[in-house]
């Protein structure tokens, strides 16, 4: 890491300054020193490379807490925009660097006031870092920024201040430090405090392990066991009461059965009910359905007529419309129409014979017409370009008389300001030097009312800090005296709660717990295992009704089986004897069709065509429905047993479904109880075998314990909260105390620092008047300004306005002579132009006469009508086309009448055919039907021909409609009274089974009597098998707590040994012996230094302690202490040190740039001269190093210098030298 350029503006008391290392004379200069007064600045360059580089200094490090006004700001006293210049607007301080990657880079640290004025609020500072040489930005971000300017250089900003930035100070007071002094300044130079942590962290571990093995072995004497005489009773006992619980669980299973009985009973009862109530409702809806379903059979029968019905409406449709037709064709007179049509066409060819003469006599006038108007557009573009060009010419001539008279008026109002401004520079001559070099003089004058200010402030705050140095001296008086009254009172409570902590110790709150859990999971296994026991006699009992059900359901399925066979093998004989007469009837219907013969009359419908053969042998279309009929019904049936077979078999496979689900039930309650069995043994206590009045007297008394330790809990906290409370009072007031102090401190500092200010400001306030006095003694406004009746900035405005003044009057002259020669320029051309647009006004006004009169020889042609030759000719042509439209049309229009005539005779002669045909037709129609309908009413007597309108408008989807519903009631009644009779059957056999001695009421009161005979037998049992699990369960913890205790035990043994080596609670001591470690490191680098430096001495460690002696190589390698060194001998160690910690911190970053800021002025001339000798042995390493001293004797020593000097008005420049 290598710095190459250092650029300030406006920090501290630095304007502005610009430190190139790679420039002459600072490029080939090893050494230099950055020399100046005290106060100059000198450290100022060390902030502004910290600053760019860190955006934050070290001198600023240390002030957190306080805050000051910074010209209307409330900041941090550590806020590195402190360091902005007062008066200013804007300052920054900028760094070039070369990284460990070899790269160039600019970082900037800059800060800005709002609006760019010195009174604007101060804004957040920017931090930026840019690649060399294009100016890249990488970041702007001001935490970004810092991480990318730590990687690039490899340092943070602490190991920066100790590598680059060399505080000599630190290492004086180390050499002079005790062991543990020593071992917190590595510390805290070297940044290894991890090691500290490590400490504590060891103290802790070794803490929380001793009370883990303390807590582990107290637990142990919760568990007890029982004796052998008592798990050989207990085990007795259990065997005794799982023989009772096996007899009353048989007695259990026949009351069950017993009660079943009358449960089935009841079922089948109210079955029988419901089957009667179903036949019932199936025959009252067979009823109401039977007038409708007759209805639809006699439509059924209606439908062979249907389609001659419906020719018949057809063709008296039609007939009306061709009746109608044939009026209309006989209303019309073609006679008349046909003459209207020819008188028209002649009087239209007359029409078209008279356009044709008015054309051929227009063709001589449109000739000449188009001759006149060629002559109106020749004349007419002549005026135009006469028009345009007097319009110009009339343009440019307003233009020339305008400029003249504005030329006019500027030189008049030239001319009068000119004078003005003579007048007001004569009356303001004493302004004239000021405004020759107000720059200098403003600054000048500036520089002494700032200072005269200042010194007004100065005196005026000096003033307010002496009253409030008294105040604060009485006000921390008091707060010493609230101090102390707050520390005994502290300590008073502090007493009273150790006493409740010693109480509350003799109370194992965990021991409390574990019993109360274990007893609420007692209680809990007891009443999971009672519910599982209940569910598995609901399920066994299920189980056994189930399965009778399904030796039932098996027997009806396979009579089922047998009905559905039958029915199959009746409908597969009714299907085959139904084929075979549709087929014999369809060679029958063969026969009959070969007998039509075209064109004459069927002697059914008596129609002469024949697209369908519809009639049959009655005889064996009755043999057919019958057959049909027959069919169906098999069918029917046969579907009714498929359709019971499948219902029985879903509710069979309900009733199997059932059975498996009760036996999974069973098989879970059984492996629930198994579980809380296994469960109960492996947690097995001596509450187990307690009853449940005792487990509950037991619960409370554990819980009055609990509530009364969480009573005495409440109040320790209580007081721990008032302890604490009073100790942030303590802390508060403590702090208070300190802040008063520090204020008293700051304020003594603040008067010094005044009163020093105060000097300064008087010796510059009488340079400055000194200087002033000597060129404007006499000025009007330099009294004034003294005397505070004039401020600088009305001065600023008369200086700017005598500079105006001179400028405008400098101006006015220019103007002066522009305008009179415009005036000149103009008079010969204003002449000119009013001849020429004479001329060419004369011109256009014989154009424009001559135009007059051929347009009045062009109007005449027309009869005065204004109309283009072109168009005239059109609108002849137009016309004529119109004539000849005409006569077509009304040529088109006679022959149409006459075609119209002759089509309308032979429409006439069809339709009068047509009717003729239809008359003949619908008479054979209603024979047909008359003869159908003779049929029809001899099978139904009461048939009308309004019935069979009515009939004939169901549609076949309707007509089987209601036959399939009648079908489907008359099914169901079948279905319902077998479903009865099955009913009343199984009612009559279970009534037949052998009905049980005792009726429902006794057989349920004596389950209730044995389901509690079980319960309090399964309690029992529960209670038994829980004490022998819970103390085996006792024993198998035991043995495991054990062997816990012996592997914590070890852990406690090790860490208690190394608690011993390496812990404390502060960790001081891994601290120390880990910078026992850390001093020998940075001793060898001290040493490879100081070699350099002085060959003399030698550091080094003496043995397993933290201290440091010398090793004289001129006094036979005597060790003596540091303490003996002479002061240049201790500047030659305390500088090999710092050299040491600058390797150490930057073992892994090259650095070539070094910074020593050092009290050089506390050295005499001959330690001084050893220290200079070794500055410039550094040389030889290949490192730029900068020395920080105000001493005289480092000019004459260092040849290139960095000057920083002190001006009046509290800045300083720096210069290379």
């Amino acid at each position: 890491m290598k710095i190459t350029a250092v650029r300030i503006h406006n920090l501290a008391s630095i304007v502005d300054a610009e430190i190139d290392f790679l420039a002459a004379p600072l490029k080939d200069a090893g050494l230099f020193a950055i020399t100046g007064d005290t106060g100059a600045g000198k450290s100022t360059i060390l902030d502004a490379i910290c600053l760019a580089l860190y955006a934050k200094t070290a001198r600023l490090g240390g002030d957190r807490g306080n805050k000051v006004e910074f010209q209307g700001d409330s900041i941090r006293l550590n806020d590195a925009r402190n360091l902005l210049r007062r008066g200013t607007s804007n300052g920054f301080a900028e760094v070039d660097f070369v990284g460990q990657d070899k790269e160039s880079y600019r970082a900037c640290w800059s800060v800005n006031r709002s609006r760019g004025k010195s009174d604007g609020n101060l804004q957040a500072a920017q931090h930026t870092l840019h690649l060399l040489p294009d100016d890249t930005l990488i970041s702007s971000d001001k935490s970004k920024t810092v991480k990318q300017i730590e990687a690039k250089i490899g340092l943070t900003f602490d190991q920066f201040s100790r590598a680059v930035l060399l505080a000599q100070h630190e290492f004086a007071a180390f050499l002079k430090a005790t062991g543990d002094e020593r071992a917190q300044l590595l510390e805290c130079l070297t940044g290894t405090d991890k090691f500290s942590r490590i400490g504590v962290r060891i103290f802790e571990r070794n803490k929380e392990l001793k009370e883990k093995f303390e807590l582990l072995q107290a637990s142990l004497a919760s568990y007890t066991l029982l004796s052998e005489d008592e798990l050989a009773a207990k085990q007795t006992s259990l065997n005794e009461l799982k023989l009772q619980i096996e007899h009353t669980k048989k007695t259990l299973t026949t009351t069950e059965q017993n009660l079943n009985w009358y449960k089935q009973a009841n079922t089948l009862e109210q079955a029988l009910k419901q089957a009667q109530q179903n036949q019932q409702q199936a025959q009252n809806e067979l009823n109401a359905i039977a007038q409708q379903s007759e209805q639809a059979k006699q439509a059924q029968s209606a439908l062979e007529i249907k389609d001659n019905r419906s020719r018949f409406k057809s063709l008296t449709a039609q007939n009306i419309e061709l009746n109608t037709k044939v009026s209309d064709l006989k209303s019309i007179d073609h006679t008349a129409i046909i003459t209207a049509h020819a008188n028209t066409l002649s009087k239209h060819q007359e029409i078209l014979q008279t356009a044709k003469e008015q054309k051929k006599t227009a063709e001589p006038i449109i000739a000449k017409a188009r001759e006149l108007d060629s002559q109106l557009a020749i004349q007419a573009q002549t005026i135009a370009s006469l028009t345009q060009q007097s319009e110009k010419e009339q343009l440019q001539l307003n233009d020339l008389q305008q400029q003249f008279k504005q030329s006019q008026s500027v030189l008049d109002e030239a001319t009068k300001l000119s004078a003005q401004h003579q007048q007001w520079l004569t009356t303001h001559t004493q302004l004239k030097p000021l405004a020759n070099d107000w720059n200098y003089y403003q600054h000048s004058f500036n520089q002494f009312l700032n200072a005269t200010e200042q010194l007004k402030t100065t005196a005026h705050q000096n003033q307010k800090l002496v009253a409030e140095q008294a105040k604060q001296a009485t006000l921390l008086t008091a707060q010493n005296t609230k101090v102390e009254s707050q520390e005994q009172l502290l300590a008073s409570e502090q007493k009273n709660l150790n006493q409740l902590n010693e109480q509350q110790r003799q109370f194992n709150i965990e021991q409390c717990d574990a019993k109360l859990k274990n007893i609420d999971y007692l209680k809990d296994q007891r009443e999971r295992y009672k519910q599982f026991n209940h569910e598995l006699k609901y399920s066994t009992q299920q189980q056994t009704r189930v399965a009778e059900k399904l030796i039932q359901s098996e027997q009806a399925q396979n009579a089922l089986l047998q009905n559905l066979a039958s029915c199959e093998q009746t409908l597969k004989h009714n299907e085959y004897t139904l084929s075979q007469a549709r087929l014999r009837a369809s060679e029958n219907v063969e026969h009959l069709r070969t007998q039509l013969a075209p064109n004459e009359p069927c002697l059914v419908c008596g129609a002469t065509e024949h697209p369908y053969a519809s009639t049959q042998n009655q005889q064996l279309n009755n043999l057919i429905a019958d057959f049909e009929t027959a069919y169906n019904n098999a069918k029917q049936q046969r579907d009714s047993a498929q359709t019971q077979l499948h219902q029985h078999q879903t509710q069979h496979a309900v009733l199997v479904a059932e059975q498996t689900q009760h036996g999974q039930a069973i098989q879970i309650a059984q492996a629930k109880q198994l579980e809380i069995k296994t469960t109960m043994q492996d947690a097995r206590t001596e509450l187990n075998e307690l009853t449940t009045e005792k487990l509950d007297e037991t619960y409370k008394q554990l819980s009055e314990q609990k509530a009364q330790y969480f009573a005495v809990q409440t109040q320790l906290r209580t007081l721990q909260e008032k302890v604490n409370q009073q100790l942030n009072a303590l802390k508060t007031e403590q702090h208070a105390q300190q802040q008063l102090q520090n204020q008293h401190v700051e304020l003594t500092n603040q008067l010094n620092q005044l009163s020093s200010k105060h000097n300064e400001l008087s010796v510059q306030i009488n340079e400055l008047s000194a200087a002033l006095n000597a060129q404007f003694e006499h000025s009007d406004f330099w009294q004034q300004l003294q005397s505070e009746s004039l401020t600088l900035s009305d001065l600023n405005k008369q200086v700017e306005q005598y500079q105006q003044t001179l400028t405008q009057l400098e101006q006015s002259q220019k103007q002066l002579n522009s305008t009179d020669q415009q005036l000149q320029q103009l008079t010969p051309l204003i002449t000119k132009s009013d001849h020429a647009l004479k001329a060419l006004n004369d011109d256009l006004a014989k154009a424009q006469q001559q135009q007059n009169i051929t347009q009045s020889q062009r109007l005449a042609l027309f009869n005065n009508e204004q109309i283009s030759a072109s168009d005239y000719q059109t609108k002849l042509a137009m016309q004529l086309e119109q004539c000849q439209t005409q006569l077509n049309a009304s040529q088109q229009a006679h022959d149409n009448a006459i075609k119209q005539r002759d089509e309308h005779a032979i429409t006439l002669k069809n339709v009068e055919q047509r009717l003729q045909e239809h008359a003949q037709e619908l008479t054979s129609l209603e024979a047909r039907y008359l003869e159908w309908f003779t049929d029809f009413k001899a099978q139904h007597s009461d048939a009308t021909h309004e019935q069979v309108t009515i009939l004939l408008t169901l549609s076949s989807e309707q007509i089987k409609a209601h036959l399939k519903q009648f079908e489907q009631v008359s099914q169901t009644l079948t279905d319902t009274n077998a479903a009865l009779k099955q009913q009343q059957k199984s009612y009559t056999e279970h009534q037949n089974t052998d009905k049980p001695s005792k009726n429902h009421d006794e057989l349920t009161e004596q389950l209730n009597v044995l389901n509690t005979q079980q319960t309090e037998l399964q309690n029992s049992l529960l209670a038994t098998n829980t004490a022998i699990e819970q103390h085996n369960q006792n024993a198998k913890t035991l043995k495991g707590k054990q062997a816990e205790l012996t592997t914590l035990k070890t852990q406690v043994d090790q860490w208690h040994l190394l608690n011993k080596v390496l812990g404390d609670a502060t960790g001081k001591t891994m601290r120390n012996l880990a910078q026992t470690q850390t001093l020998k490191i940075l001793l060898h680098y001290a040493n490879s230094h100081l070699k350099t430096l002085n060959k003399r001495y030698e550091l080094t460690a003496i043995e397993h302690s933290l201290d440091i002696a010398i090793i004289d190589r001129d006094m036979a390698d005597e060790q003596r202490s540091v303490n003996t060194l002479s002061g240049g001998e201790s500047f030659l160690v305390s500088l090999a040190l710092a050299l040491g910690l600058a390797s150490l911190s930057s073992n892994k970053v090259q650095i070539n740039s070094l910074f020593i800021d050092e009290g050089f002025g506390t050295l005499d001339s001959e330690t001084l001269s050893v220290a200079m000798d070794a500055l410039d042995s550094l040389q030889a390493q290949g490192r730029k190093v900068g020395v920080i001293s105000h001493v005289s004797e480092m000019s004459e020593r260092v040849a290139t210098q960095v000057h920083v000097a002190k001006k009046p008005g509290g800045y300083s420049s720096v210069e290379i030298v």
